[in-house]
This record gives structure tokens, C-alpha cells and sequence, in this order.
């Protein structure tokens, strides 16, 4: 047991004075209280209100005052100590200044995507409406065409039907020269029975009268069958010419129906034109899009991708500036803790610290 065992002994701060438990063995003795006992607003252990009265006492009973510079330099400090703050309000304020930026720019190339996905929608739309005019017109031209095989086919019937009418007229004035000519013979055999019979007048009177008689049945005949050969002529120079008239027709719509021909194939020829050039253009459209999407979907990522790291770096600027803001804030804490701990302080002091 040493000297000290069995001393009393009490709290070596001041203001305490509290009775300490007697001290046993070789250890090292509490000088203060250990019983949780804590002063002042800030809670203060016997130990630490005993180091802020000491350190209280050393400013006092130092040749320093505090006067006007005493302050100045307080405020500075408290200003070196709030410097920091003001930094991290100035990092905020940039940061949020280039987020807006980058968020206009990024607005601004979406719009710039979408006005362009626009116009290539209306070119496309313009594309497929000539097609459907280049369709319409090879259309037009179909029926066209089919019009003119109709009456093509019209005009072969009326010019088979005018043939066949000028043959029957043929054989009709064949028929009736046949039977002209049968007449003419009749008559020839008439005329000589009447020569022979007149020569003979004496002896056939009654010959005579008779053959006269069948010469005038004869003639009557032949002039019925003059009025039917030349209605039967009429009627094939008739035929003739409705069939000149037919072939003219037939012509004409043979010329009609080449020209409809020629016209057919120069709009098929220029539907296929249109069509290899609107399938081209259309091409041309859906690739020129594709690529223009694929640009803004990269240019997107990438807006993204620095927008993500922008904000990442912002993020730990923030966490450092809050760091730092949080340290600043202890340290101002603890010189404004110690600051009012020290009893008598000027007023300019105190107010600062309220």
C-alpha cells in the first residue's frame, strides 16, 4: 500500500470539490469525478469545465485585451471558418447551372430528332402518293387499252360481217348475170325460132302468133329480171360500200388500238420507271432514317453517358464540399463552444456568438 492510501481526496475542479474514493494500489488516480456528473449547458465533465476555466483564467491573466482587432481577427477566423460554405454554395450554384445546360442541350437535340423524324415522315407520305398517282395513271391506261381491244374486236366483227355481205352480193350479181345471160340465150333462141318462123309466115301463122306472143312474155321477163340484176347491182355497190366504209372503220380502229398500244406501253414503261424511282427514294428515305436514328440513338447514349458521369462527378464534388461543410461546422462549433465557455467577453464577441 502506498503513501496515499487511506488520504482523503476530493475533485480538483474548482467549482466541485466532490469527495473522490480512496485510491488503492499502484494505478493511476482519478483526479476528478467519475460519477457522470457533468456543468454548464454544454454538459460538461469535471475535467473539461476545469481545462475551460484554466484556459479562461490564461486568457485573462494574459496582457492581451480584446479590443477592436481581437474582434476583427475573431471574424476573420469565423469568416476562414465559413469560407468553405460559401464554396460549396458557389460549387452548388455551378453545378446546377451546367445540369441546366446539358438538360437544355439535351432538349434541344431531342426536338432537333423529332422535326427531322417529321420531314422524313412527309417525304415518305409524298413518296407513296406519287406511287399511288403513277398506280391510278397505269390504271387509266389499262382500261384505255381495254377499250380499245373492245373496239378493235368490234370493228374485226363489222368488218367480217362487211365481207361476208360483199361475197353474198357477189354471188347475188353472179346469179343474176347467170341468169341474164340464160335470158340472152332464150332470147337469141327466140329470135331465130322467129326469123325461121317468119320465113315461114305462110305456113305457121298460127306459129307466128304464138311465138310473138312468147317473144312479149319473153321480153316482159327480161325486163323484170333487168330490174331485179340492177337492184340486185344497187345493192352490191351498196354492200361495197359499207364495206369500204367498215374497212375505213377498221382501219381507224386498228390505228386507235396501235396508238392505245404505244400509249399502254409507255405508261407501263413509266409506272416502272416511277415505281424503280419511288422504290429507290423510298430505300434511300428508310436508310437515310435508320441512320439518322441510330446518330440520335448514339448521340442520346452519349448525352446520357455524360449527363450519368456529370452528375456522378457533381455527386462527389458534393460530397466533398458537404464534407468539408461539416468539418468547417465542428470547427466553428468548438470555437463558438469555447468562445462561450469564457466568461466576461466583450459585447461585440457575445453578439457575434448569438
Amino acid at each position: 500500500m502506498t503513501e496515499d492510501a487511506g488520504q482523503a481526496r476530493i475533485c480538483e475542479y474548482r467549482r466541485c470539490g466532490a469527495p473522490l474514493p480512496p485510491a488503492v494500489g499502484r494505478g493511476s488516480r482519478a483526479r476528478f469525478c467519475q460519477d457522470g456528473k457533468t456543468w454548464g449547458r454544454r454538459n460538461l465533465s469535471c475535467r473539461d469545465a476545469e481545462a475551460v476555466l484554466s484556459d479562461a483564467e490564461s486568457l485573462r491573466e494574459s496582457d492581451t485585451e480584446l479590443d477592436d482587432t481581437a474582434v476583427t481577427a475573431l471574424a476573420g477566423q469565423v469568416d476562414r471558418v465559413l469560407e468553405p460554405a460559401r464554396g460549396l454554395v458557389e460549387t452548388l450554384t455551378t453545378l446546377r447551372h451546367q445540369l441546366e445546360a446539358t438538360t437544355a442541350a439535351a432538349l434541344a437535340e431531342r426536338d432537333a430528332a423529332l422535326a427531322e423524324a417529321d420531314e422524313h415522315r412527309r417525304h415518305r407520305g409524298l413518296a407513296e402518293a406519287e406511287a399511288t398517282q403513277a398506280a391510278e395513271l397505269a390504271d387509266e391506261a389499262g382500261r384505255s387499252a381495254a377499250a380499245a381491244e373492245k373496239a378493235m374486236t368490234a370493228a374485226v366483227r363489222e368488218r367480217d360481217a362487211a365481207r361476208g355481205a360483199q361475197r353474198e352480193a357477189h354471188q347475188e350479181r353472179q346469179r343474176v348475170e347467170g341468169q341474164l345471160a340464160a335470158i340472152r340465150d332464150e332470147l337469141a333462141r327466140v329470135t331465130e325460132r322467129a326469123e325461121t318462123a317468119a320465113a315461114l309466115a305462110g305456113e305457121r301463122a298460127t306459129a307466128l302468133a304464138t311465138v310473138t306472143a312468147e317473144l312479149a312474155a319473153t321480153r316482159e321477163a327480161l325486163e323484170d329480171e333487168r330490174g331485179r340484176s340492177r337492184a340486185a347491182t344497187s345493192r352490191a355497190e351498196a354492200a361495197e360500200a359499207r364495206a369500204e366504209a367498215t374497212a375505213s372503220r377498221l382501219d381507224a380502229a386498228e390505228a386507235r388500238a396501235e396508238s392505245a398500244g404505244g400509249k399502254l406501253d409507255a405508261a407501263r414503261v413509266e409506272l416502272t420507271e416511277a415505281a424503280t424511282a419511288h422504290r429507290a427514294a423510298l430505300d434511300q428515305a428508310r436508310a437515310g432514317f435508320d441512320q439518322r436514328l441510330v446518330e440520335l440513338q448514339a448521340g442520346h447514349e452519349q448525352t446520357v453517358r455524360s449527363m450519368h458521369e456529370t452528375a456522378t462527378n457533381l455527386g462527389a464534388e458534393l460530397r466533398g464540399c458537404t464534407a468539408r461543410a461539416d468539418v468547417a461546422e465542428r470547427e466553428l462549433a468548438k470555437v463558438v463552444a469555447v468562445l462561450r465557455d469564457i466568461p466576461e467577453l466583450p459585447a461585440q464577441v457575445t453578439a457575434l456568438l448569438k
